[in-house]
């Protein structure tokens, strides 16, 4: 495939799968609304807790098979079924740690309402396991417009289980089950376009060797999907449950006004592994991918922190507000993860994965020290100096890529971070048209000093022209 041809697929994708995203976002956003207003933080902090120990869940317990399969340049006729067979019996022996662990879970949190929801889990992880051997076969078609419209689904099913199960008195169970209908509509989903035929065995000599390659990167995402339980752990030990809601409020709006990055994140190791071997092409393409994650990113952040001082209290009541004012530390964190999140692809897809380990581990570390101590010394804000102390960490992402392909160009994108801080931080505690006056006369300036930038939204908008017809002829 010529370069050309790589990159009108990789955009048409991207744009496509973005728009749904997009899509996917605004009812998010709606359900939170809904779902927080009625519970409250208290309530709304049980289903953090779930929630942080569910997604921790989900991004590890594939133990790294996707990126083992997508590496191979040929592959034995019955990968999917292997695959299928051998989550299957994962998901059970996950079924079981979680009815055992339970019990510890809830005396840690001091809340035993979360014992029965921490059970109830394995239900839609095990769904998410047996889905995501069609979803392996997807990715390595760059099959992304499917995949993203078959996730835009299974949100729909969530919200509409969820939101008429809160509302009608089901409390914090509404959440948890919608979970459950989401991943059993995407299951039929992928099902439908990649069929894989169900077998219960599996083969070790064909899985042992996927693990042997997969368990080291899911050794390094394992340490970083360690901050998804901080709220959890920490959050929740010390400063309370009504404190992690109000702390998890904050990271989902965070989250959802991000969600652009995912759809980069979600491509480059698929699209990085066809660059390997061409160091300068990985480091352009790292280059002007950073620029594409701070731009989707910073601008909706810093536009949220402008008005979220009179939008969370008018839209969630006056209780939540203390999310508007922890927002802006926890958007710093997310900018400056999908600024570096294309180093670490780069690195997977090289097979790099002790150097991301590092960099995860140190993230993490700091994490972790900070809210220990800013938990128990500031409350609630030490979650917001825990987000900041991580930053030290990306030096070492940062080396580890000049190793594998030369330092990328950084002036760029900090520059897109430099004029968003001010509105970022300012903007819960000024007049909301200050704020967003603040913000635009900073892009503007920032836009009128830098050819680069201005280059690169003519680009997007190009994209988004191809990404439009796609989705036209889809």
């Amino acid at each position: 495939m010529s370069d050309q041809d790589l990159k009108k697929k990789i955009l048409q994708g991207g744009i496509v799968l973005a728009i749904r995203q997009l899509i996917t976002s605004v009812f998010s956003l709606v359900s939170v609304l809904v779902v927080a207003r009625v519970l409250g933080p208290e309530k709304y902090g049980i289903v953090a807790i779930a929630m942080g120990i569910f997604y921790f869940l989900i991004w590890t317990n594939k133990l790294g098979i996707g990126v083992y399969v997508l590496r191979q340049t040929e592959l034995p006729k019955e990968t999917p079924r292997q695959i299928l067979a051998f989550y299957n019996t994962l998901g059970m022996g996950l079924a079981l740690l979680l009815w055992l662990l339970a019990p510890a879970l809830g005396d840690w949190t001091k809340s035993t309402a979360v014992i029965p929801i921490i059970r109830f889990l394995a239900l839609p992880l095990w769904l998410e396991l047996l889905g995501n051997a069609s979803i392996v076969m997807m990715e390595r078609e760059l099959m992304f417009a499917e995949i993203g419209l078959g996730e835009t689904i299974g949100q729909m099913a969530n919200y509409a289980v969820s939101l008429p199960l809160v509302l009608t008195g089901y409390g914090y169970w509404g959440p948890i089950i919608g979970l459950a209908s989401q991943y059993m509509a995407e299951l039929v989903f992928v099902r439908y376009h990649k069929p894989v035929p169900f077998q219960f065995h599996w083969r070790s000599s064909f899985i042992f060797p996927a693990l042997q390659t997969g368990l080291v990167y899911t050794g390094a995402t394992w340490i970083l999907s360690l901050r998804t339980l901080t709220v959890t752990l920490f959050v929740t030990r010390f400063a309370g449950i009504e404190a992690a809601g109000i702390v998890s409020l904050a990271v989902r709006f965070a989250d959802q006004l991000a969600v652009f990055r995912l759809v980069l994140n979600r491509m480059s190791i698929s699209v990085l592994a066809k660059l390997l071997g061409d160091p300068d092409r990985i480091r352009s393409a790292i280059s002007q991918g950073m620029v594409y994650q701070v731009l989707l990113v910073s601008p909706a952040c810093a536009t949220f922190a402008c008005v979220s001082s009179w939008l969370i209290p008018l839209m969630f009541g006056s209780k939540w507000l203390p999310s508007a004012y922890l927002f802006p530390f926890i958007a710093t964190g997310v900018m400056m993860t999908a600024m570096f999140e294309l180093h670490s692809s780069a690195l997977y897809a090289a097979g790099n994965n002790r150097e991301v380990g590092k960099f995860n581990a140190g993230y993490v570390a700091l994490q972790w020290l900070a809210a220990i101590f800013g938990l128990n010394l500031f409350g609630i804000w030490g979650y917001g100096m825990a987000e900041l102390a991580t930053l030290p960490s990306y030096g070492l992402i940062h080396q580890a890529i000049v190793k594998l392909c030369g330092a990328p160009q950084y002036r760029n994108a900090l520059l897109l971070v430099l004029a968003t801080l001010p509105a970022l931080f300012a903007g819960p505690w000024l007049p909301s048209w200050v704020g967003l006056l603040l913000l635009t006369a900073c892009y503007v300036a920032v836009f009128a000093i830098s050819p680069g930038l201005r280059k690169i939204l003519f680009e997007l908008y190009g994209a988004w022209k191809g990404g439009r017809q796609a989705l036209t002829e889809d």
